[in-house]
């Protein structure tokens, strides 16, 4: 399926750098550019497009008017700012209209990887009900602000640990997440870990933001009393996914980093369901209504619904969000792990022996048994849930 991409830039030889993409992101991809924001409107109006790319400082019409029209009359387009401004409130201004903010001067070769892979993840939710929903100003909130902060932090070759310190002490809700994660048996202190530094400290940057991105996601529903009835128990699902994750990739051995993303798609791998929840209650009651009275999976009860299931639906907004390639795979393929793409042991199985291996084996009916059997790994099932049993066990202590 052809993927159409716009960019809005007054300078042409912006411009031009930009219409160099279009060999950049190979076939598939159709890159148009406009001058304006009126120029792009027109073009908006002619040709549906995927995503659309824009500059903030533009004569006649700047971005936001601009990107304020788009999010009125077309909320199922993706939208990236790229703008020089510096100024961290007028960033976050620009992320009440805009999923991504890149800095110029930008690292096309980063841009492109970004434009790609939104491109390849938005097949999965093609309807334009539910694009609305991902896309739409109302629906979900653009990447969170601290998120963008701690990750300024992180790629500064000046930051030092006091400043993230600082900024998780700022949120009383992060820092209450962090010390229950740093007090787990996953990370097994020694002693009690009791203040927001020494969880810092303990856990480490990636875990941090993790938690970052999805404190802040659950934050921004709890007012919502649909998803906060029907999905009470997703944080604390989560969170055990995620701890679960995590012991299973320490115990094949995983690096670091491999066990940081097994880490952060546990806890994302749901986001889906609290985004449809959220945001089209009636039909998500319904949902849960057939897949209750007919005893279907979730996931095939969404399917009926939606034409699209809340692993797709994540994986759709953590590609606008940015977040790491493996995390959004694991994410999409938690409920039905596709033989094709899961070839090893990685993230994707991590989640799903994580969320079906739970104590109590309610979920153990769910298992990919066959996936395993192809894999080899069907002798190492007896390991994997007495880790996870252990865990239970450490938490309740």
């Amino acid at each position: 399926m052809l993927r159409r991409l716009l960019f809005v830039d007054d300078e042409p030889f912006i411009r031009e750098l930009y219409s160099s993409l279009q060999g950049v992101l190979g076939q598939g991809h159709e890159v148009h550019t406009a001058a304006n924001g009126s120029d792009a409107l027109r073009l908006l109006n002619q040709h549906p497009f995927d995503v659309v790319v824009s500059d903030l400082a533009m004569p006649g019409m700047d971005g936001m008017e601009f990107l304020n029209e788009v999010v009125e009359d077309f909320p199922h387009t993706a939208r990236v700012i790229v703008s020089g401004y510096a100024d961290r409130l007028k960033i976050a201004e620009c992320l009440t209209v805009g999923h991504r903010f890149f800095h110029k001067p930008i690292d096309f070769k980063t841009l492109a990887t970004f434009l790609r892979r939104v491109c390849k993840y938005s097949h999965l939710v093609s309807n334009d009900r539910l694009r609305k929903i991902i896309c739409g100003t109302k629906a979900l909130p653009a990447l969170p602000e601290n998120y963008l902060r701690l990750s300024e932090i992180l790629s500064s070759p000046f930051s030092d640990l006091d400043e993230i310190i600082e900024l998780v002490e700022q949120d009383p809700g992060l820092s209450t997440k962090l010390l229950h994660v740093a007090n787990s048996a996953t990370f097994a202190p020694a002693q009690p870990i009791c203040t927001p530094a020494e969880a810092v400290q303990s856990t480490g940057v990636d875990i941090i933001k993790a938690l970052m991105l999805v404190h802040q996601v659950f934050t921004f529903y709890e007012n919502n009393s649909f998803a906060t009835e029907t999905f009470k128990s997703l944080w604390s699902h989560s969170l055990a996914t995620a701890t679960a994750a995590r012991k299973l990739a320490t115990l094949e051995e995983f690096t670091t980093p491999q066990i940081d993303e097994c880490f952060l798609a546990g806890l994302l791998h749901d986001i889906g369901k609290l985004i449809l929840a959220a945001n089209a209650e009636r039909e998500y009651r319904v949902v849960v209504e057939l897949a209750a009275k007919a005893s279907l999976p979730l996931d095939q009860a969404e399917m009926g619904v939606f034409a699209a299931t809340h692993a797709q639906v994540g994986a759709y907004l953590l590609a606008l969000w940015g977040v790491p390639e493996n995390v959004i795979s694991a994410v999409e393929l938690h409920q039905s792990l596709d033989p094709d793409r899961v070839k090893k042991f990685d993230p994707a199985l991590a989640v799903h022996l994580a969320q079906n291996l739970e104590p109590g084996g309610a979920r153990k009916k769910f298992l990919n048994t066959a996936l395993l059997d192809q894999l080899g790994l069907s002798a190492r099932l007896p390991v994997w849930e007495s880790a996870i049993a252990e865990l239970g066990r450490g938490n309740e202590s």
